[in-house]
């Protein structure tokens, strides 16, 4: 988290499920004070193994990078 700062230009998107309790979000949401260009999306109905919904915000946030 120290140099996380050091990603500033570069974007990035953290999908995390609400319901991961293997990896709880306290850490993504830590990465994202410190990382200017990433942006947190909190599934509801998602765990650590994903969802449908999971899986469609994923394709989203990759859609939008294969934009660029």
């Amino acid at each position: 988290m120290r140099d996380a700062g050091r990603l500033a230009g570069i974007p990035g998107v953290l999908i995390h499920g609400r319901l991961d309790m293997g990896g709880p979000i306290g850490t993504a949401w830590e990465l994202t004070k410190v990382w200017p260009d990433a942006e947190l999306i909190v599934i509801s109905d998602s765990g650590h193994t994903g969802s449908d919904t999971m899986r469609t915000r994923i394709r989203a946030a990759l859609d939008r990078f294969a934009q660029r």
